[in-house]
């Protein structure tokens, strides 16, 4: 788990919980359990270099170009400095350093492009950079999707207003649309960073839908998914809008957007289901909604996977409160029943769910090591029920069979399978919700998760710090002073791209039904 800020620390709340003050922190360490390095396979030591890296940029040469792609090409002098990150226009993007060499295809906007590639090392960065006149027409209607992780796949699927199914393997339509494949050198749609591209020169009036299909590889399970629309590109009417979503199911598809073209003059209406209120859905798209084609790959058995049953609701007011009065104990004293090796982030997060959903008896409770006075509120038995391996409560993957569950399920794992988005607006958790974070270029450990907790004078939010050693706590802050962090990194803002949003238990029922 990445180590958090150092600020993060000095914001410890001070506060008696349920009347019992906190003491000293115990210490504790992030988790080596031999199921996460089965997982994730081990990580090789970051590569320590000598010496600078030196860029070259053999392409583009610069001057103009009538293509809606650019190349970018060239070498770095160390090979093992990977990726290669190239910014165009302030967009940025990856590519892969293949024995010192890198070459992709980019988008190119009407007009000016500056292009920065970079490659950088321990040692330091080297930079290069190019302007290109892009002499082509204006494009109405432009979606890049590109990924932050290697070795995915990150498939774009278009579905026009006619339902015409536009994506890697039929890449024009009646009506225009043009499917440019995921160009990487020489060869095409090979699993990486991206970028693929669609781009309608006259978008026909009706409503278009955006999926994207996963499909991960090797140990690598999780990406974030970039998604950046452009209307009206080179008119004084361009708009951009930029969509990022973690994904981490294998074979999953999700709606990232709809864009409605409604005519007279109007401006597209763009429908973000994970980012925006389904009461600001605009007409159109509510209506397609109706009657929209399946996703790739989705079936019924899918269908009744992805709606698990729900706990009544005398069982989730006792959740809530209960998991968050368990790990805001632990600040005080982690119980001895939460194994060391299992202390981090996500650990913190399995514990106190594990413990919320517990039958406990007097000799139980004081195994745990809380006392009896913090009353923690029972689940009845018909909550144990919905999980029919219980105590194996997390779902880790998916067989022919169905929904696999696990009693052990890391970061990844907890926000892929086991919660779903809510908002990426703080103001919308609940006691036992999570704030989900992620560094995309931390393969590693790439999530981190604090809970939120409610129901006392400020609103808190509790979580490991993620670090090894003497310096290893569970710590305690205020969601008031998280928005004013001194670190952007971690402000619970939608305008914050590390903050990925509130996400719920998928056996909470939806607040928005």
């Amino acid at each position: 788990m990445r180590k958090l800020p150092p600020f993060l620390g000095l914001l410890i709340v001070f506060f008696f919980l349920l009347g019992l003050g906190l003491a000293n922190l115990v210490y504790a360490t992030p988790s080596d359990d031999p199921d996460i390095l089965a997982r994730r396979g081990q990580q090789q030591a970051p590569h320590q270099a000598s010496a600078l890296p030196v860029l070259t940029l053999s392409k583009p040469a610069g001057g103009w170009t009538s293509s809606m792609q650019m190349g970018v090409a060239g070498t770095c002098s160390d090979a093992e400095a990977d990726p290669i990150i190239i910014n165009i226009n302030g967009v940025r993007y990856y590519a892969r350093n293949n024995n010192g060499s890198f070459s992709r295809s980019f988008p190119a906007g009407k007009g000016k492009n500056s292009i920065i590639a970079e490659c950088a090392n321990s040692a330091g960065s080297s930079k290069a950079s190019v302007t290109v006149d892009a002499v082509i027409p204006a494009i109405p209607f432009k979606v890049v999707l590109t990924s932050d992780t290697n070795s995915v796949y990150t498939d774009l699927h278009i579905y026009e207003p006619d339902n015409s199914h536009v994506y890697w393997a039929d890449t024009e339509s009646a009506s225009g649309g043009i499917f440019f494949l995921n160009n990487d050198g020489e060869s095409f749609d090979k699993a990486g960073y991206g970028p693929y591209m669609y781009v309608h020169p006259a978008p026909p009036l009706g409503v278009f839908r955006i999926d994207t299909n996963y499909w991960p590889g090797g140990a690598v399970q999780h990406t974030l998914a970039n998604l950046d629309i452009i209307l009206d590109e080179g008119l004084p009417t361009e708009t951009h809008r930029r969509i990022q979503i973690p994904l981490a199911r294998p074979n999953e598809t999700r709606t990232l957007a709809y864009v409605a073209f409604v005519g007279n003059r109007q401006p597209a209406k763009i429908f973000v289901p994970s980012q925006d209120n389904p009461r600001d859905t605009p007409a159109e798209i509510q209506e397609y909604m109706s009657h929209e084609p399946p996703r790739e790959g989705e079936s019924e058995e899918q269908s009744s996977i992805d709606s698990p049953a729900y706990l009544i609701p005398q069982d989730e007011t006792a959740l809530r409160q209960a998991v968050t009065d368990v790990a805001l104990f632990q600040a005080q004293r982690p119980s001895p029943m939460w194994h060391p090796n299992q202390r981090d982030c996500a650990g913190l997060i399995r514990f106190a769910y594990r413990t919320a959903l517990e039958a406990r008896d007097t000799g139980r409770i004081a195994k745990l090591g809380i006392p009896a006075k913090l009353n923690l509120p029972p689940l009845s038995d018909q909550a144990r029920q919905l999980f029919p391996e219980f105590p194996k409560i997390w779902q880790t993957g998916l067989d022919n069979k169905g929904p696999r569950f696990g009693y052990f399920a890391d970061a990844e794992t907890l926000v892929g399978y086991n919660f779903r988005l809510k908002s990426r607006n703080v103001t919308t958790a609940r006691s036992g919700d999570l704030l989900v974070y992620q560094k995309p270029m931390d393969n590693d450990e790439p999530f981190h998760l604090m809970m939120f907790a409610s129901g006392r004078a400020d609103n808190l939010a509790v979580y490991h710090n993620g670090v090894q050693g003497d310096d290893a706590q569970v710590r305690v802050v205020r969601i008031s002073e998280l928005l004013e962090s001194p670190d952007p990194v971690w402000i619970p803002s939608s305008q914050n791209p590390y903050f990925l949003g509130v996400y719920e238990w998928n056996r909470l029922r939806p607040q928005n039904g």
